[in-house]
């Protein structure tokens, strides 16, 4: 039984393709943490590095380490640099000979196609085989990749499931990229970092399979650049194959555990505070150790928001220079958004904050708040909700919220489910809404939820699309990771609530009492936003009808 890797790096590039620096990086932090003894615990003989290989050296190291294996050996291949796709989708890995035509198309014979890696994975007899690739369109490796059956293989414990696993930094149709200001790449960051750590060993039974390598990475990734969508592809029990051990019952580990579970959005509230300072004190680490856990577990998630910070502030300068901006311009941002890792809906809400025009002289660097427009068809008197929201009282502007629009349909005494939200009067509606955006700085309200549910592939058709409603919901955090079948609908008291809602909490995340369908009351009643879609269409339609 072997453990044996090819660890393959791209950074020098023909003309036509731009140079990876972090690529040569990556795969000097690969080699650090595999052949570390108390990590992959490979041997340093059996980890074979090649930096900006040309073809031939490339394909025939990949032939050399699929060849002449046992079928208990364990065998990877990494992957970072470049990956392109022909005109009929394939993907082919490139080296530092690969080039492109006049037209920009790719030259085939100067790549290694992904079919060509296939083979030799077919014909090798290792059985347990996993490949990492850090590359554009990646996730289109596993197409065409075929289960390899033979009944006759003893699975042993140690090396965990058999099969084949593929772990891609991107899905067939992405691009990846450098992490800004990074000496590695955002996936391999993270990849290294989940077996450096050993916080991939989310099952605490001291080893870091394929999927929960892959689980740790794509979560990290997702927090610091969402538009990248880290994938994995199994054949057999491919994803239960064991690549690294990890420390059990290490303080600083415990901690950094703690500290992934309790973290919200960037931040710890003063309850995880506490339940995290007890926790320091029964593990005895010091107050700098601490410190630096932290920083690192909540790193991604600030990065996220430096990013959407740094793209909102060039939309801003280069909408007061220009006005309109030009197709020229308008590239220039959509390669920002790229190197930013910025999502689609991320910038449609930038664009929305920065171009809604001002409701009143206050926006405008005026007076007071007296100045808002508070008009109502129903004779709805919305001063408290104003002040609410000029106060930053998000709860209780979110309750008074909730009553206002009680009274705008009905009377203060009738039950919320039944009213008619698709009869709400677009005066009060325009009223409500034009508060929360503009207290909120551009943060909160109908109207930005609905360009948000718009963005991921919602229709105003009153239709319940679970995919959409789902992607929402993670959007806007009502919708959060860690419950047993994946990602969670929250309940009404887990809302970010604070005064300092507007400044870190999801785009969209308020109104959200508006749109339950019952409170959750002393009774111990715990209805969940994902049961209320019904209710928020509704709103979003009256939103487009009433053109808020």
């Amino acid at each position: 039984m072997a453990k044996l890797a090819l660890l393959i790096g791209i950074s020098d590039y023909q003309p036509g393709l731009n140079a990876l620096p972090s690529a040569v990086q990556d795969i000097k932090a690969m080699q650090r943490v595999l052949q570390h003894s108390e990590m992959g615990d490979f041997a340093n003989a059996d980890i074979t590095v090649l930096e900006n290989p040309p073809r031939q050296v490339m394909e025939e190291a990949i032939e050399t380490l699929f060849s002449g294996r046992q079928k208990d050996d364990l065998v990877l291949l990494y992957f970072s640099g470049h990956g392109v796709k022909d005109e009929a989708g394939r993907l082919s890995l490139t080296n530092s000979q690969t080039r492109k035509n006049l037209k920009g198309e790719l030259i085939q014979t100067t790549a290694t196609t992904a079919r060509f890696i296939h083979g030799m994975m077919e014909n090798s007899r290792s059985r347990r085989q996993v490949i990492i690739l850090d590359c554009c369109f990646s996730g289109a490796f596993a197409e065409g990749m075929k289960a390899k059956d033979d009944n006759s293989v003893d699975i042993k414990n140690q090396l965990g499931g058999e099969g084949r696993a593929v772990l891609t930094s991107s899905t067939s149709t992405q691009y990846s990229f450098e992490q800004v200001g990074s000496d590695l790449s955002v996936y391999t960051r993270y990849i290294v970092e989940g077996i450096e750590k050993g916080a991939a060993d989310t099952d605490n039974d001291g080893m870091i399979s394929v999927d929960e390598l892959h689980e740790y990475a794509r979560k990290k990734v997702q927090e610091a650049a969402p538009a990248m969508k880290p994938e994995i592809y199994a054949v057999r029990e491919g994803f239960k194959i064991k690549l690294a051990k990890a420390p059990v019952g290490d303080p600083q580990l415990v901690y950094r555990k703690e500290v992934e579970r309790w973290a919200r959005e960037g931040k710890i509230s003063d309850v995880s505070r506490r339940i995290l300072k007890r926790r320091q004190g029964e593990l005895g680490l010091s107050v700098e150790v601490v410190a630096q856990i932290e920083t690192e577990v909540l790193e991604p998630y600030r990065k996220y928001q430096a990013n959407l910070r740094e793209y909102e502030e060039a939309l801003a300068e280069a909408l007061q220079d220009e006005g309109t901006l030009s197709q020229h311009t308008q590239e220039e941002f959509k390669r920002l958004q790229q190197v930013l890792q910025l999502r689609d809906e991320d910038i449609a809400v930038i664009a929305a904050r920065i171009t809604t025009p001002p409701t009143s002289p206050r926006e405008r660097g005026g007076e007071q708040q007296n100045e808002d427009n508070l008009s109502s068809e129903k004779g709805v008197d919305y001063t408290k909700l104003r002040d609410l929201l000029a106060a930053g009282n998000w709860k209780d502007a979110d309750l008074e919220t909730y009553q206002v629009m009680i009274e705008a349909l009905g009377n203060k005494w009738m039950r919320y489910e039944e009213l008619q939200l698709l009869n709400f009067p677009c005066t009060d509606l325009c009223t409500i809404d034009r508060l929360w955006v503009k207290y909120s700085n551009g943060r909160f309200g109908f109207s930005v939820q609905k360009e948000i549910y718009l963005s991921v592939g919602g229709k105003l058709d009153r239709k319940y699309n679970k995919e959409a409603w789902e992607k929402f919901g993670d959007r806007v955090g009502w919708r959060v990771p860690g419950g047993w079948f994946g990602p969670k609908w929250i309940t009404y008291y887990q809302l970010t609530l604070d005064t300092d809602a507007h400044r870190y909490a999801h785009s969209g995340h308020l109104p959200a009492r508006s749109v339950w369908k019952r409170f959750v009351g002393l009774s111990g009643s715990i209805d969940t936003i994902d049961y209320c879609w019904e209710y928020s269409l509704d709103i979003f339609s009256c939103i487009e009808t009433c053109k808020v």
